[in-house]
């Protein structure tokens, strides 16, 4: 059986994307915008940081064509373009949880992990 290869503009191109959620501000911001959209305020309450720092990091994934705004009045809503974006991030985290079950959880700690669901 033949596996298929990528070409290498996939390589490329996923590499630009997985540098740009490299930041575990902006995978958390995707997150909390994934089913609906939110004002950057909305976002500053949950992640706990300043409006500046929300809004750098929106404005980088608005660049890259991941997250949309849409303009109300004087708020600016915030949503993902394709959901899919997240699906990484959740295998990711599936793996680290099934890793951290088979070593008997964390270091000890006695924390229930639970397994995400793929959108």
């Amino acid at each position: 059986m033949t596996q298929s290869v990528l070409p290498k503009i996939a390589f490329i191109n996923n590499a630009k994307t997985y540098k740009l959620l490299a930041s575990e501000k902006r995978l958390e911001i995707l997150n909390n915008i994934k089913y609906e959209e939110k004002r950057v305020e909305e976002l500053v309450k949950i992640l706990g940081v300043s409006k500046a720092n929300v809004s750098q990091h929106l404005a980088l994934l608005r660049h890259a064509g991941i997250v949309t705004a849409r303009r109300e009045g004087q708020s600016v809503y915030y949503k993902i373009v394709d959901p899919e974006i997240i699906k990484p991030c959740v295998i990711l985290y599936n793996l680290w949880v099934s890793n951290a079950r088979a070593r008997g959880g964390q270091r000890g700690k006695s924390t229930r992990l639970q397994k995400a669901s793929v959108l």
